[in-house]
Order: C-alpha cells, then structure tokens, then sequence
C-alpha cells in the first residue's frame, strides 16, 4: 500500500487553480493520474476556448459548484456530484461563486 497526504504533495496551476496530483500509475495496458484540485473563485479553466484530454476524465465534487460545458451538457456540478467526460470531448468550467471548488480527478488512458 501507499499511502501520502496532501501537505507532502506539491501544488501546480496556479494562480488559477491548485492542483497536487494524488497518484500516476502507468502500466502496459493503462495510464491512471488521481489528481486533489481546488479551482479558485472567478476562475474559468481554460482561461478561453475549450479544452480535451487524451484520457477519459472522471470527477467527484467535494465542495463547491462550477459551472460548465461539455458534450451537450451545460450546468452546474456541485457537492456530491460525480463526472464522466469521455477522451477528446471538448469542455470547460467556471467557479461564478466566491468559494473555492474542490474536486478529485481521475484521467484515465
């Protein structure tokens, strides 16, 4: 087992986001990153446009609301709310609140 806490972890993204990735494992039949991101208030990701990974994209929120857009979906993801964007689906998010939003992120290959 392997075991790490946030505080060991270092932060990158800034100033529009935090983000300390958890976990990468790679393997020959797979490609995992755990990432801890907190999107910052006012903060849009990216700045402009869309963005797609090369990954499918699974999140869990567990603070916090964005809104966003992605493959025809277009709301607000909140608390207790969890993501499945599909690789290569262009989207995009938007913390509209003055709270932090913090979620876990798994892209997977």
């Amino acid at each position: 087992m392997e075991k790490i806490s946030l505080d060991q972890i270092p932060v990158t993204g800034l100033p529009l986001y935090e983000m300390q990735q958890l976990f990468r494992v790679s393997g020959s039949y797979s490609d995992v990153k755990i990432s801890y991101i907190t999107l910052l208030p006012g903060n849009r990701v990216p700045v402009s446009g869309t963005g797609a990974h090369q990954e499918d994209e699974y999140s869990f929120f567990l603070e916090g609301e964005v809104y966003t857009e992605s493959g025809g979906f277009q709301g607000i993801c909140r608390k207790g709310d969890a993501t499945l964007i599909p690789r290569g689906e262009a989207h995009w998010c938007e913390n509209r609140t003055d709270k932090p939003c913090r979620l876990v992120c798994v892209l997977m290959k």
